[in-house]
C-alpha cells in the first residue's frame, strides 16, 4: 500500500505542518478498526526537536475523535460477542 501521500495539518504555533503515515503502517491504515498510534505519524516539516514534538503530539490528539469511534465500536463489537456466548451456555 502507499504511504508516501503527504498531508497538511494546521498546527495551533507553528502553521501549516506536512506529515505522512509511517511505512509501517501499510494496509493498516484501511482498516475499519486501526487505532492510530503516536510512532504512526512522521512529521516531514522541518521543526527543532523542541517544535517537532510538540507538533507531533498536537498531531496525535487530532486522532482522538476517531480513535474514541473505534474503540466504541471494538467495545460494542466485544459486548455482543460475549452476550452471544453467555445466552449459549
Amino acid at each position: 500500500m502507499r504511504t508516501d501521500l503527504v498531508f497538511q495539518f494546521d498546527s495551533t504555533d507553528h502553521g501549516t505542518i506536512d506529515w505522512k503515515y509511517h511505512n509501517s503502517v501499510g494496509e493498516k491504515m484501511y482498516h475499519a478498526q486501526w487505532m492510530v498510534k503516536k510512532k504512526d505519524v512522521v512529521v516531514l516539516t522541518k521543526l527543532s526537536a523542541e517544535d517537532k514534538k510538540l507538533v507531533h503530539t498536537e498531531l496525535f490528539e487530532s486522532f482522538s475523535e476517531e480513535n474514541q469511534q473505534v474503540r466504541d465500536h471494538n467495545n460494542k463489537k466485544a459486548r455482543e460477542r460475549r452476550a452471544r456466548r453467555n445466552n449459549g451456555n
